[in-house]
């Protein structure tokens, strides 16, 4: 019976670089502008060829070696015929001194080239030809290393390539047969399923297999981690299939890590990383990614491939502490070296902006097609505002002020091209009558202002690279990512987008404001085959999102609450209209209630607020003789948040409450199970502030046809509330209340909203809240 091999797919610029990649890691300033250069020069170079010669010709070649099948693709620059001879051209542009390279300098390029030499010989029957290995700088410039080749000198040359290759995919091949054999013998880590948890494992392996978009709505308490991974583990068939678990606070990547090592207990074997920002991961004070500045960055591709394979061969899940470890040991920067390794794991784990930020974006696995990715979208309901936040981008006239004074000493001297920029600037404000006003928005971008910002980017980048380890490079480096920001953000300009002018005081400001993101969100989503899973507690809506994400694509499935609802008590009071006029009226009502939940159960309970002024008028009323009573302060550090939250589940001999804003930190995304919290108390519905910006966004989707002070308004600030009510219960055994407060609650389009298992509210004009309170306790008297 004949043996089937597997295929294992490689570009030939990837074959090259694992096996011969040497030098440093690029500077991250100018990297985008200069890939763009280098497609010029590409071209410009092309531009110069003959009538009959070819151009970016793709090539292929099935092998079948030690067991493997490998199949190596890609596109040759150039073939060139002259005087009956057949030439492979490879183009590199480069910033190097063209005298100081020779053949060899960067032997990944020469190797590359030869192998497809070696291509085009096979597919056209050539017995000899030769390579030019050209290189191009931004002057158009040219050197070429030339060389002639047979075909048996070639045939060694990939031999001895694929030879090196195989014994790195060995180890690899042992890994993915070991990771299908222990994902189909995998069962699942608990001793059994929560109610509605299969049903939505299943919704999400039946998507990702059949490459589709869902939006599940699954409540807190289910497990939606583990089945959400399980699940999609279960839909990994091949080595170019990558697992995406998104998520937007690091608390939702520890449970994601903490679910897979429970799984690895139970036979799991798979490859595992957690993405991590730069700052958190680097080995320095400072993080400039200057080869010349950075030995972690100097030879790095020199040292990879061994760090790889240790990496690879010892270790299976891969957090900051562990990448950061071998980094050190191996003096690779941290960053970079994550993002090499993820090539070989079949989970990754990161923030949102990995994947839809267009200025961080993992384009190996969203761009260029070599991988599948499939995602796993958690907390989906926060990828609306992020997505809006990631496509737009802000210059303040004051830093760029600071900029000028502090680049003035550097040669060459950004200052004038900054001054250039501010005198646009003051222009615009003027034109605009902002200067005046405070505020101004157009349908369009200034092209002239765009102008001076792309000369001014050139500026900061030729002096980047002109002054190592001067004193102001800190404050250049930083000029020149805001500014590469800026013209980024500026190619996805367009009819959901506003360019604005906002002076305040002393402050000017000029924007990019995505006003909604849901065009280029779509467009990633529908380029995926491996399928997106959007989930969340809190998707109501549904319609809302799938609108704000993918344009209305995509399936809906929705999983009925596990817990007996009557564990959670409901309580609307709209007999108070928290409206800002009316706030002041509002306080006796809100401090009435606050009593009321402390004085008839003794438990821990926050009070909600729509900000942080209304938070301190009620703070002020409140009489804290007898309670234990916390208070959430505008700019928490990470570190005085989570004191306090500890501080708050602790039991105490009287009751507790906490003064906290919606949409804030101990809203979402926090569990407080057990006695940790027997009640919330929700101020107002949320509304986001009526602002500008929230303006815009609500004439926009009016323009749009649809209901455009829901779209701005309502969804968004409704579902602030539901995740707050949603922290009460979170197992099957929590119990407590949850009393929202405000005459709007008893509006037609927020009862529409109440989700299925609230739907025992108890609805009230009077203040009878003790009685609700009473009865609702008397029931778990004996718990």
């Amino acid at each position: 019976m004949e043996t089937v091999l597997e295929e294992h797919r490689i570009s030939v610029k990837e074959l090259a670089s694992f096996l011969h990649a040497a030098g440093d890691l690029g500077s991250q300033s100018g990297a985008r502008n200069r890939r763009r250069l280098g497609q010029k020069l590409h071209e410009a170079r092309q531009n110069d060829y003959l009538a009959g010669d070819e151009r970016e010709v793709y090539v292929e070649a099935h092998l079948a070696r030690g067991g493997h099948s490998l199949h190596i693709s890609g596109r040759i620059d150039g073939v060139l015929h002259r005087d009956g001879e057949c030439i492979v051209e490879e183009i590199k542009s480069t910033e190097t001194d063209l005298s100081l390279l020779e053949e060899d300098t960067y032997p990944a390029h020469l190797r590359q080239a030869q192998i497809y030499a070696w291509l085009l010989a096979e597919s056209r029957g050539l017995r000899n030809l030769s390579v030019w290995l050209t290189y191009i700088d931004a002057d158009k410039r040219h050197r070429t290393f030339t060389k002639r080749y047979s075909k048996s000198t070639l045939d060694a040359i990939l031999e001895a390539t694929v030879s090196g290759y195989l014994e790195w995919l060995d180890v690899y091949r042992e890994h993915q047969y070991e990771k299908r054999r222990s994902i189909e013998g995998l069962t699942f880590p608990f001793e059994s399923y929560r109610e509605g948890q299969y049903h939505f494992m299943g919704a999400v392996w039946q998507t990702l297999v059949r490459g589709e978009t869902l939006y599940a709505e699954a409540p807190t308490g289910i497990g939606k981690t583990i089945a959400a991974l399980y699940a999609g583990l279960k839909a990994l068939k091949d080595e170019r299939e990558k697992l995406f678990y998104l998520t937007a606070k690091n608390a939702g990547k520890s449970i994601a890590v903490d679910m897979v090592e429970r799984m690895k207990q139970e036979g799991l074997r798979i490859k595992a990383i957690t993405l991590n920002a730069k700052e958190n991961l680097c080995l320095k004070d400072e993080v400039d990614c200057d080869p010349e500045l950075c030995e972690y960055a100097k030879g790095f591709y020199n040292r990879l491939r061994e760090a790889l394979e240790d990496l690879f061969v010892h270790d299976d899940v891969y957090g900051a502490e562990r990448i950061r470890a071998y980094g050190e040991f191996h003096t690779l920067c941290p960053h970079a070296f994550a993002l090499e390794v993820a090539d070989y794991c079949d989970l990754i784990i990161c923030d949102f902006n990995y994947v839809f930020d267009p200025r961080i974006q993992l384009e190996r696995y969203f761009a260029d097609h070599q991988f599948t990715p499939r995602l796993l979208v958690d907390e989906a309901h926060n990828l609306v505002d992020r997505a809006r936040s990631m496509h737009s981008a802000t210059l303040s006239c004051e830093d760029l002020v600071s900029l000028e004074a502090n680049t003035r000493e550097l040669k060459p001297s950004p200052a004038p091209r900054v001054r250039a920029v501010l005198t646009r600037m003051e222009e615009i404000l003027k034109e605009s009558g902002a200067d005046r006003s405070g505020f101004a928005a157009y349908n369009e971008l200034d092209e002239a202002l765009l102008s001076h910002l792309q000369r001014l980017l050139a500026r900061l980048d030729d002096a980047l690279q002109a002054n190592k380890r001067h004193r102001q490079r800190k404050a250049c480096r930083e000029g020149f990512f805001e500014i590469a920001t800026f013209l980024r953000i500026a190619e996805y300009f367009g009819s959901a987008y506003r360019f604005v002018i906002e002076r305040e005081q002393e402050a000017t400001r000029f924007s990019i404001a995505c006003l909604d993101a849901s065009q280029e969100t779509a467009l990633l989503v529908e380029k995926l085959e491996g399928g997106s899973v959007f989930f969340s507690a809190t998707l109501t809506p549904i319609h809302y999102y799938s609108q704000l994400i993918t344009r209305g694509e995509g399936k809906r499935f929705e999983v009925p609450s596990p817990f007996d609802p009557r564990r959670l008590g409901v309580f609307l009071d709209v007999s108070t209209s928290t409206k800002y006029r009316e706030r002041r009226y509002s306080l006796p009502r809100i401090v009435d209630t606050i009593y009321a939940l402390l004085e008839t159960r003794r438990g821990n309970y926050i009070a909600f607020f729509p900000s942080y002024a209304y938070l301190e008028m009620a703070y002020e009323q409140f009489d804290a003789t007898g309670y234990d009573v916390l208070k959430q302060e505008r700019g928490m550090s990470p570190f005085a948040r989570e004191e306090m939250l500890e501080s708050f589940k602790r039991t105490s001999e009287r009751s507790k409450v906490l003064f906290a804003v919606l949409g804030g930190s101990f809203s979402e995304a926090v569990d407080y199970t057990g006695e940790a919290l027997s009640g919330v108390l929700i101020v107002g519905v949320a509304l986001p502030a009526f602002n500008r910006m929230n303006e815009m966004i609500r004439d926009h989707f009016y323009e749009e046809g649809l209901n455009g002070f829901d779209y701005a308004y309502t969804y968004p600030g409704f579902n602030k509330v539901v995740q707050a009510v949603g922290r009460v219960i979170r197992t099957e055994r929590d119990r407590g209340v949850a009393v929202l407060l405000d005459s709007r609650y008893d509006l037609p389009q927020y009862r529409a909203l109440l989700p299925a298992h609230w739907r025992h509210v108890t609805l009230s004009e009077d203040h009878v809240i003790q009685d609700f309170l009473d009865s609702f306790w008397a029931g778990f008297k004996y718990e």
